[in-house]
């Protein structure tokens, strides 16, 4: 497969270009060996690493961890060898600026040569990551995949007040999650509907971030609070559960009067006390159940590097509706 693209690279690209087997592949973890083929790869002067997907397809985030490792061991650009891939894996690559080749001549290497003019402008309409708000917004259309909203509704059903709710329903227009139109009984009102599933939830967590703003350990479990963490995943997939419980609150609402917070780092390692994560929105939010809801787990687990946790994480988001990969 390698010889087919190294030909059309050199047909279109560089007639200089040389690709060969990269010698130090040693030097990676077992995991990295097992998922890639490495080859080194000089296209127009520039040396990258040509990682061959060999292994299951990763996802964007296990993509980015690894890409982000054999990049600080080897300093080289990295361009991933797909010999097929489906067009919202494609997509994906491309909103996140992740070089690739693919067998049948596609391609997307941004760092040959870009239109600074057009980068620039598209820098200042991206949206990087959720702000605590957009978070919310992004969350209540995913599970309300049929709701129209204008910003004083949607403000009333999530308890925001209008410029929040405008401000959180604006990122989600310019992370191209949302679209709206104009009407309402004035006529004027904007009226947001997210995008159909699978780009909703494919591009949206991109941008999730980590709800979990502090851990602290108690002796008892607080009122109000559900099981999260590694704790919550145990017990929607196959892996171990942890040696005590995981919980999780808004942090405004924890009572402090209520529980009895331990600091002694000691005890902490002796007895099985609770975990309990304050979050910076109630996770009772998205959920009737007793524990979070699934994206909002998604995005306290998902810079987890132990492979189980990742694997169990795509298990329990594969069973959605609204998930595809």
């Amino acid at each position: 497969m390698v010889m087919t693209v190294e030909s059309y690279l050199k047909e279109n690209i560089d007639e200089d270009l040389t690709i060969k087997p990269w010698l130090k592949k040693n030097d990676f973890p077992i995991f990295l060996r097992d998922s890639y083929n490495f080859y080194e790869m000089t296209i127009l002067g520039t040396r990258c690493i040509l990682l061959e997907v060999i292994d299951e397809m990763p996802n964007i985030d296990q993509l980015q961890k690894h890409m982000k490792q054999i990049k600080n061991q080897t300093d080289r650009q990295i361009v991933l060898f797909y010999k097929d891939i489906t067009r919202y894996r494609r997509k994906s690559l491309i909103e996140n600026r992740i070089a690739f080749v693919i067998e049948d001549g596609q391609m997307y290497l941004p760092f040959l040569g870009l239109d600074m003019k057009k980068a620039q402008e598209y820098v200042e309409e991206k949206v990087t990551g959720f702000t605590t708000p957009a978070q919310i917004a992004y969350l209540y259309f995913l599970y309300h995949k049929e709701e129209v909203v204008n910003t004083t509704k949607f403000a009333k059903k999530v308890g925001f007040n209008k410029m929040t709710a405008s401000r959180a329903l604006n990122d989600l227009f310019h992370a191209n999650l949302v679209t709206y139109e104009v009407g309402g009984k004035t006529g004027r009102s904007k009226e947001y509907k997210r995008i159909p599933d699978p780009d909703y939830f494919l591009r949206g967590r991109e941008y999730l971030k980590t709800p979990v703003k502090r851990i602290i350990y108690t002796k008892t479990k607080p009122l109000d609070a559900l099981t999260a963490g590694l704790d919550a995943l145990a017990g929607l997939s196959m892996i171990n559960p942890p040696s005590h419980p995981i919980m999780a609150i808004e942090r405004n609402k924890l009572n402090k009067e209520q529980v009895e917070i331990v600091e002694n780092k000691d005890f902490i390692k002796d007895t099985k006390l609770v975990e309990l994560e304050l979050w910076d929105y109630d996770p009772r939010l998205f959920t009737d159940r007793h524990y979070v809801d699934l994206m909002s787990l998604y995005g306290s687990l998902k810079e987890e590097t132990d492979e189980r946790v990742e694997q169990a994480l795509e298990e329990v988001l594969r069973g959605e509706p609204w998930y595809t990969d």
